[in-house]
């Protein structure tokens, strides 16, 4: 399996491990739901790659929910590391 196929089934695991969540609002789900989306849109080139922001900014949801989440954040920090890892 290729490093994109690889990190796209992560990136459902992800997907499906927010959609389990019993003790988040609906606001909560969706905003950990576009962490997934960016960096599905990273995966798979539809953010420019030399843009910092997108970075920044899923560093930034990770923080946020780092403490009340740890799973998921463990997860999209994987996910980060591993996009970076193949220059994503």
């Amino acid at each position: 399996m290729s490093n994109k196929a690889e990190l796209s089934k992560a990136i459902q695991k992800l997907r499906s491990e927010i959609d389990s969540l019993e003790d988040s609002s609906e606001d909560t789900r969706e905003h950990l739901a576009q962490l997934a989306t960016m960096m599905e849109a990273q995966l798979h080139g539809t953010v420019p790659t030399d843009d910092p922001s997108t970075a920044e900014t899923v560093l930034d949801m990770i923080e946020t929910y780092e403490a009340r989440y740890p799973r998921i954040t463990a997860m999209a920090n994987d996910l980060m590391t591993r996009l970076a890892a193949m220059g994503i």
